[in-house]
């Protein structure tokens, strides 16, 4: 290959004079050219087999200027050729452009075919660090985060993401640390905003009792007040009556005496009916304000059981969580004392422990 390049280097002016001076020169002097540079087998594997390509085709290309200047300087000195000097000059300027196309071609090729392998992986680890935007996780609900979440570990990372590989298992990891915070977060929050809601259920169902306890009340207070119009009334028309009586009394002494009898027993009758609507309406206030008190009362010890139930639900949430963490000390312990009867020492034995817990070491774990 050196060889075939140095020959385009030493292109001698008589070669190129000899070649415009002829029909078909230049497309021999091209051919001859174009021969050598095609011997020559692309190697893309390589960074230096790409260069060489690179390194050939600018060969071509200052063989092709070389060639481009001695034509100019012919149609310079040449008037009378300048038509066939020109025209060949032009084709043969086209042909070393199509062939320095042609040899640059499978570099060309393995570039783009590079790219599009890297901007594959990158766009794959791309899609899923996007189920831990901020976006989506503000405005998602724990259900869809548990979703996404299953989403990505279903995405298998092996040896198909090349040397994208480590960066797409961290990525993976470091969204589904995201996904699984998120979704706690979150399942506290939908679990705070359920019990507000329920309190705000309870807040209204006691003003809707209050708010009928109040018409109870006042229906009594109208009809205590109506009765006692009543009675009102009835004792001034007894009053009147009795004047008129009395007024009678002189012409009338016998019937007035009757009638006086008569009267004395409705008046009687009238205040005895009173007396009973009062203690009536007592009684129906007392019982109001003591189904009042029950209610009350039924509310504070149905509050005070789930305060108490709440308390002790947590109490025993805690106690499991550190029954697990102590079982998964022990573990880690016992998995420790194997590492160290094998040689390792503690540091490292530490080190090699937290590696698997955060699943840096491909097909291992720990089992709790």
């Amino acid at each position: 290959m050196n060889a075939q390049v140095n020959e385009l280097q030493v292109l001698e002016q008589n070669v190129i004079v000899a070649a415009f001076s002829k029909v078909g020169g230049t497309d021999e002097l091209y051919e001859r050219i174009a021969q050598e540079v095609r011997s020559h087998v692309p190697d893309v594997s390589t960074k230096k087999g790409r260069d060489a390509i690179g390194s050939l085709a600018l060969k071509i290309s200052k063989s092709k200027t070389l060639i481009e200047k001695c034509g100019k300087d012919l149609v310079a000195e040449q008037k009378a050729q300048i038509k066939l000097i020109d025209d060949d000059r032009i084709g043969v300027v086209k042909k070393f452009d199509l062939l320095r196309d042609e040899i640059l071609a499978p570099r060309d090729a393995w570039e783009k075919a590079e790219e599009d392998r890297v901007a594959k992986h990158q766009h794959n680890i791309k899609e899923i660090r996007l189920h831990a935007t901020e976006g989506f996780l503000e405005l998602t609900t724990a259900e869809m985060l548990a979703g996404a979440i299953g989403l990505v570990e279903e995405v298998i990372i092996d040896s198909s993401f090349e040397e994208f590989e480590q960066e797409a298992k961290i990525a993976k990891l470091e969204t589904l640390e995201k996904l699984r915070s998120a979704i706690a977060a979150r399942e506290k929050y939908e679990a705070e905003q359920a019990e507000l809601e329920r309190l705000r259920k309870a807040e209204q169902e006691c003003l809707q009792r209050e708010h009928e306890e109040r018409i109870a009340k006042e229906a009594a207070d109208k009809a205590r007040i109506e009765a006692e119009a009543k009675a009102l009334a009835e004792k001034q028309r007894l009053e009147r009556e009795q004047k008129e009586q009395a007024e009678l009394a002189e012409r009338q002494q016998r019937e007035a005496a009757e009638r006086e009898a008569r009267l004395q027993a409705e008046k009687e009758a009238a205040l005895l009916r009173e007396e009973q609507l009062k203690q009536q309406a007592i009684e129906q206030a007392k019982q109001a304000e003591i189904q009042k008190q029950q209610a009350i009362e039924a509310e504070r010890l149905r509050m005070e059981q789930e305060q108490a139930a709440k308390a002790e639900a947590e109490r025993q949430a805690e106690l499991a969580r550190q029954a697990n963490q102590a079982h998964k000390k022990k573990i880690c312990n016992e998995a420790l004392k194997g590492l160290l009867a094998l040689g390792v020492d503690e540091a490292k034995g530490k080190e090699i422990l937290q590696a698997i817990n955060k699943g840096l070491v491909p097909h291992v774990s720990i089992k709790f």
